[in-house]
């Protein structure tokens, strides 16, 4: 389970604007990492980035019926993030232009760069659409960037295993569903509790809430931060934000059960909770 850190998690598009237009970016790494299950989009972002960005793709796995949403191999994480110019020391930045201000993938790309073992990660809040709201400036065509050292080391303290979700069902660890309230109800890991993703947003301002708003939707949701939690949605997408908005409230004790309720009705169909 992983320890807090003190790094920024999140960071604004005013905060990033201004670094990159007095040029005082430093070992800022900025990574659009827009992705969908139909289409590639790294010809959206040929089109239209943040200055600076360059494209990931963290979705790139041995996929499967159990882990749909599988993570990259080690080394293949490793190479690519490598190619688009992360070091060791690198203050990596993500954004998307995905669901919910880029919420839905940035925060995937944000958990699979600290599995791998990245020290300082931030997402933009609001992504591209609320950089486009502030009508910040993009580019087009694809940066140049010089290749990065970046070392791949797994941190397991990030990742909750089938076994592992099993073992902790009926204990003090807090199960959290990031799933919408009629997919929860239809069917979930016994126990667990229930706080839709999407409640982590506010959609007026286009970013995340703040965090005296989320600790008191995660303590309406049962959560004591004090306790340790695993988050789970389907196959490791959407729970990936609740574990980030459970860090920025200060979770010391956060993993991500990462197979999700698909792998659960697979290994477990006659232990779900209603």
């Amino acid at each position: 389970m992983a320890d807090g850190g003190n790094e920024t998690l999140l960071v604004s598009c005013e905060w990033l604007q201004d670094k990159v237009t007095s040029g005082d970016t430093g070992n800022i790494v900025v990574l659009d990492v827009t992705w969908s299950s139909d289409k590639d989009l790294y010809e959206d972002y040929k089109q239209r980035h943040i200055p600076g960005a360059a494209y990931l793709n963290v979705l790139i796995g041995p996929h499967s019926d159990s882990f749909p949403r599988n993570i990259p191999q080690q080394d293949v994480f490793q190479k690519n993030a490598r190619a688009v110019g992360v070091n060791d020391n690198s203050h990596v930045i993500v954004y998307s232009n995905s669901d919910k201000y880029g919420f839905f993938v940035s925060g995937r790309a944000w958990w699979t760069f600290k599995i791998f073992g990245a020290q300082t990660v931030s997402i933009l809040d609001g992504g591209l659409q609320k950089w486009l709201s502030l009508g910040y400036p993009t580019v087009s065509g694809v940066t140049d960037v010089q290749p990065g050292n970046f070392t791949a080391r797994f941190q397991k303290d990030y990742y909750c295993t089938f076994d592992q979700a099993s073992s902790v069902v009926g204990t003090d660890t807090i199960i959290l569903d990031s799933r919408p309230q009629e997919l929860y109800k239809q069917g979930h890991v016994p126990g667990a509790r229930n706080l839709p993703y999407s409640d982590l947003i506010d959609e007026e301002t286009k970013t995340m809430k703040s965090v005296s708003e989320i600790r008191a939707a995660l303590q309406g949701a049962g959560v004591d931060l004090e306790k340790p939690v695993v988050c789970y949605c389907n196959s490791g997408m959407s729970s990936c934000t609740l574990l980030f908005a459970s860090k920025l409230c200060g979770a010391k004790d956060v993993s991500l059960y990462h197979g999700g309720f698909t792998l659960w009705k697979k290994s477990a169909p006659d232990n779900i909770g209603q």
